[in-house]
């Protein structure tokens, strides 16, 4: 098996969250840091797209904002990724359009 070539294929967002999960998994009190971490390395691929000609789609803002929250304030991790998890579904439901 060929890891490195298997993981070219792989989308980067997938790398992260396996990444983020392990972390979580291994270390479970830097929960907060991990998502927080996560949500803004998602966020920071979304930019890059900007920056390649695409234009920013609204999970990219809604990730920063959202691991921005959850470094700032720890203690309200779970409504941030409650609303989070909300505004995912929606938008990729094709209900909330921006």
């Amino acid at each position: 098996m060929d890891i490195p070539n298997m993981l070219q294929h792989w989308p980067m967002q997938a790398v992260v969250a396996i990444i983020a999960g392990l972390v979580i998994l291994l270390v479970p009190r830097v929960l907060n840091y991990a998502i927080a971490a996560y949500l803004l390395l998602i966020g920071a691929l979304g930019v890059l797209h900007f920056f390649y000609g695409q234009a920013i789609r609204p999970m990219t803002v809604i990730s920063i904002v959202a691991g921005v929250l959850i470094l700032i304030k720890p203690a309200i991790l779970n409504y941030v990724v409650g609303i989070y998890l909300i505004l995912v579904g929606l938008l990729e439901a094709g209900i909330l359009h921006f």
